[in-house]
């Protein structure tokens, strides 16, 4: 990348304040190389220098593409004037999204800055609800009538190719603005020029704007579409999604899925997962919650061992298994919920499979119980004999066969109580399979001394 290759050299050209310089040579760059070079920079004054020194046009087309953290710096550093030229420049999508990731103070006092009809816009996708599709599109697109010819729809694209996100795919609109389907530029420049534009429309797929914005995926992906038409409730047409648009939201989805199975909390949108720029305060504050109640639940398993610390103390070979035992039955629950959740978060299981799925993982588990029992037995007969090396197999097939049971239906469980599956990764999965192990190893050991006493 550009960035890596010309980094040093940007760093000496602000080491001698030679913004001028440094803008000519970005103003080269692909507006996402800019941006990615302007988050790299470890100065937020540097930054803003920078920004500031890029031709107006060129940096109106980087500011979309900066974290949202650089973008709420160089907006304060921006006098009211130079706020309300960038901001009317972006796209209605691109300046929700920072609209979004400011605070509703910042965001009041810059939505009064905006003209009239960009504040209406901008006001407009802002009411839509948070995590909606209608806060992510935008009503920059191309329809056309269905009672048109061909010429005469070519003229009116031609003209306003401009002002559209997208031009690949033109919709097409009755006089109420209801949405009657879609036409391609391609179908357009085929077509004979007096032939109507509805004898040549096609079937549209859509998305209301009040749903879910992992729904447009979905659609998006299904129909290999490059704009996704949003309509209100009474079906008429209220703006487009684009797929790079998708794109951000399935990296979205997946990082916050990544962080709840890995038992880090989301924060307000103020930082984005930029590990180099996110401070360290937040960086806290996402990781603790879940690290303090692990400390909680510790309580439970600890109990459970001291329930048995007279099996323990007797025969103290025992404590050596106790966290291969207690570790193999989280590691099979996980790789168990990590094949479930990613299989509902696609949409390849509902939960009416839970049943089937059950069947086939009491199989494939109960094999690798055996598998890991058979393992484990050895090591039993090393370090404490033959009863050990009993008491050990045993264990650990029932706890690797229960991890596992446990593993796929906590996602299904939380799916029915209208929950994010990805909830059930790794720290809470292997807490309760934690507390499950210690009480099937200390309970098995117990019970098979005791018959070998009598």
């Amino acid at each position: 990348m550009l960035k890596e290759l010309l980094l040093p050299e940007i760093e000496d050209l602000i080491e001698q304040n030679q913004w001028e310089d440094i803008s000519e040579i970005l103003s080269l760059w692909q507006e996402a190389e800019t941006a990615d070079l302007i988050t790299s920079i470890k100065k937020n004054e540097d930054k803003i220098n920078i920004f500031k020194t890029l031709p107006k046009e060129y940096s109106i087309k980087v500011f979309p593409e900066l974290v949202s953290i650089d973008q709420q710096h160089i907006i304060e550093s921006m006098t009211d004037e130079k706020k309300k030229e960038l901001l009317e420049n972006i796209s209605p999508d691109d300046r929700t999204s920072f609209l979004e990731s400011i605070d509703e103070d910042m965001s009041k006092n810059i939505l009064k800055l905006l003209g009239s009809e960009e504040r209406e816009i901008a006001s407009l996708l802002l009411s839509y609800p948070e995590g909606s599709i209608g806060r992510m599109m935008t009503p920059e697109y191309i329809s056309i009538k269905p009672d048109w010819t061909v010429e005469e729809a070519f003229e009116y694209v031609r003209s306003n190719i401009e002002d559209a996100e997208t031009y690949t795919t033109i919709y097409v609109l009755d006089n109420k603005r209801t949405l009657i389907g879609s036409i391609t530029l391609r179908q357009l420049f085929f077509s004979g020029q007096k032939v109507l534009i509805q004898d040549i429309v096609n079937n549209c797929p859509y998305i209301l704007a009040y749903e879910d914005k992992e729904n447009a995926i979905e659609i998006i992906k299904k129909y290999n579409l490059h704009s996704l038409a949003v309509i209100d409730n009474k079906h008429s047409m209220v703006g487009i999604v684009t797929v790079d648009d998708i794109l951000d939201i399935a990296e979205e989805e997946y990082t916050e899925d990544f962080h709840k199975m890995a038992g880090i909390t989301s924060d307000d949108n103020q930082f984005d997962d930029n590990l180099k720029i996110t401070p360290i305060f937040t960086m806290y504050k996402k990781r603790i919650l879940w690290l303090l109640a692990l400390v909680f639940v510790n309580l439970f398993s600890g109990g459970v061992i001291s329930i048995f610390q007279n099996t323990l103390q007797k025969h103290i070979v025992l404590v050596a298994f106790l966290p291969l035992l207690i570790g193999s039955g989280g590691n099979a629950g996980s790789q168990s919920a990590t094949l479930v959740i990613r299989s509902l978060a696609i949409g390849d299981v509902v939960l009416k499979d839970w049943v089937y799925l059950l069947s086939k993982e009491v199989l494939v588990s109960s094999i690798l119980g055996l598998s890991m029992a058979f393992g484990a037995s050895i090591l039993g007969v090393i370090r404490g004999g033959f009863e050990i090396a009993i008491i050990v197999s045993i264990s650990m097939f029932s706890i690797v066969f229960i991890g596992s049971i446990i593993g796929l239906t906590l996602p299904f469980i939380l799916t029915k109580c209208k929950l994010d599956p990805a909830i059930s990764g790794a720290p809470v999965l292997t807490s309760i399979c934690d507390i499950a192990g210690a009480g099937i190893y200390c309970s098995i050991a117990t019970i098979i001394f005791y018959m070998l006493a009598k």
